[in-house]
């Protein structure tokens, strides 16, 4: 599959505002975003779209969505052999978030993925996540192995009382089914907690 500069070679020669102008066909938008570039390094590309009109922010944010998800695939049947091969398979769809997601990633008998699902989208502090819907998403894709991931906002990847009562009720739930859970990791954008790696499964 052709990546990213590939598939957008013509405008690789052009100037930050000039690709904007691309998308928005405004130049008074497309100098507003180059100037939010030039003045910080951090800039998300959500914070460019809601610069957009409506109408151009949704054909925007579905071009960026339907590129992951061919990205996705591209990834799929990768082998998780440590955290940090966690953290980097779901780098794409955690960062940057206001809110918390917990998502499952389904391993075959190596460790290779099987499919990687979202189980639950929460607030800025939590949320809920039923152990049913990720041990029904095991057995249809027929796992022998499970990772949680979830993200926390804040930055701060200690885990609560929540998280860890969780990790434990998951653990118990797939070993009934005979099915490993390999890790449970807390992404933020700069760091990870994971619970292999500290012993706690």
């Amino acid at each position: 599959m052709k990546d990213l500069f590939e598939l957008c070679g013509e405008c690789r020669h052009l100037s930050d505002a000039e690709v904007v102008y691309q998308i928005t066909n405004n130049e008074k938008t497309s100098k507003e975003v180059e100037k939010m570039l030039l003045q910080s390094d951090r800039v998300t590309i959500e914070e460019i779209c809601q610069q957009l009109t409506p109408a151009r922010r949704a054909m925007a944010m579905a071009v960026i969505e339907l590129y992951k998800r061919m990205l996705s695939r591209k990834s799929d049947y990768s082998q998780i052999k440590c955290s940090a091969d966690i953290y980097q398979l779901m780098h794409r769809y955690l960062q940057n978030l206001d809110n918390e997601e917990c998502w499952v990633i389904y391993l075959n008998q190596n460790s290779k993925v099987i499919r990687k699902q979202r189980i639950s989208i929460g607030g800025l502090a939590s949320t809920l996540v039923d152990v049913r819907l990720i041990l029904r998403g095991a057995l249809k894709v027929c796992a022998t192995g499970l990772v949680l991931v979830h993200n926390h906002p804040s930055g701060n990847t200690r885990p609560s009382a929540e998280d860890d009562k969780l990790t434990q009720t998951v653990s118990q739930g797939a070993k009934t089914l005979n099915i490993r859970m390999l890790d449970h990791v807390i992404y933020s954008d700069d760091n990870y907690y994971s619970y292999a790696d500290e012993g706690r499964l």
